[in-house]
């Protein structure tokens, strides 16, 4: 079976795309620019300080070096996202790696021509590369990844912020990766944050505040959310006992763990178990991220919906055209009723 999941790479174009189901918490720190449209469902995202809900069709466009989080608020929610590689737009604007950037959509803007064009380039992109590798589909990926590519450009870049140099009291990037990278390795242990704060050398009270401030949840939450997002992959993927999986997730009884997954999903593991298996998923796990299957129906249809999508620019420049012809039109005529008037 094949999956949702590509990456390509020609002379100067390198990107990857992918279609997953959003779990209960996943964070990201990279060097690309991601754009993430959302296909089904809703989730809760938390972008430099920003807390906010993306609806179905929702699109969101984040530069390199922001840190991010989703979280999915409902069942079976989906995902595609487009990483742009970072040497990409350094070929055109040497600064672009000092630049920081969110555009993302909302309800009076989600259906607006570049969001509506964004989703037509990018479900061609993952459509043609899923039909196979040919001289004439390798064309027109590219032609679909520029044009996305340039709009997403020139939609960001009236609203850059050029990323000066951290304060000397901010943690720096490097070390947050490390004190993240030992949350991710040992969430299942327990865990202080005066363990995470003598990584990066700095007092629990500041690195609580720092970390707030780039996740939008605090470490309390995030181990949490780890914890649950591995055992919703566990009560997925495997037949394992549920008193087993709150355990090696790192929890400290079910109880605890029936409590907090409870809070969560409105429901038990149980239940969420017996409702995932009567979806009847088709993914595949990897890097505990379920990818989608390309024989799911909802979300070919969802994909090919994207396609109906026309170019109007060249009837709005007609338009425009025609409109100034009728101006420069009416002008002759006031031009001439004066003329009359004054005989």
């Amino acid at each position: 079976m094949d999956y949702f999941d590509y990456s390509y790479k020609h002379n100067y174009i390198e990107f990857s795309s992918t279609i997953y189901r959003v779990g209960t918490y996943h964070y990201n720190w990279h060097g690309e620019t991601e754009i993430l449209i959302l296909l089904k469902g809703r989730i809760e995202m938390s972008c430099n300080d920003e807390l906010f809900t993306l609806e179905p069709l929702d699109a969101v466009i984040i530069s390199p070096q922001v840190g991010h989080s989703t979280l999915a608020l409902e069942e079976d929610v989906i995902a595609f996202t487009i990483h742009v590689g970072n040497e990409f737009y350094q070929q055109y604007d040497p600064d672009f790696g000092s630049y920081q950037f969110v555009v993302r959509s909302d309800e009076s803007t989600r259906h607006n021509q570049f969001f509506t064009t964004l989703r037509h380039h990018a479900a061609m992109m993952l459509l043609l590369m899923a039909k196979g590798e040919s001289p004439v589909h390798r064309m027109w990926v590219e032609h679909h990844y520029l044009a996305l590519a340039g709009d997403v450009f020139r939609e960001f870049e009236p609203v850059k912020l050029v990323h000066e140099n951290a304060r000397p009291g901010d943690i720096k990037p490097a070390t947050f990766d490390k004190m993240i990278a030992y949350i991710d390795g040992h969430y299942r242990q327990k865990l202080e944050l005066e363990d995470i704060a003598k990584i990066g050398g700095y007092n629990v009270a500041y690195t609580s505040q720092f970390f707030k401030r780039q996740m939008g949840i605090s470490f309390v939450d995030y181990v949490l959310r780890l914890r649950l997002r591995d055992a919703t992959v566990q009560l997925t993927s495997s037949d394992e006992a549920i008193a087993r999986i709150a355990s090696s997730c790192g929890f400290a009884d079910i109880k605890a763990f029936n409590v907090a997954f409870k809070k969560y999903f409105r429901m038990t593991p149980t239940e969420y178990r017996k409702q995932v298996k009567a979806i009847g998923r088709k993914t595949t796990l990897q890097d505990g991220v379920e990818i989608v299957s390309v024989e799911n129906q909802d979300v070919l249809e969802l994909l090919h919906s994207f396609l109906s999508y026309e170019d109007d620019s060249r009837a709005k420049s007609e338009l425009e055209f025609m409109s100034q012809k009728l101006e420069a039109l009416k002008a002759k005529l006031a031009d001439v009723v004066d003329v009359v008037k004054a005989l």
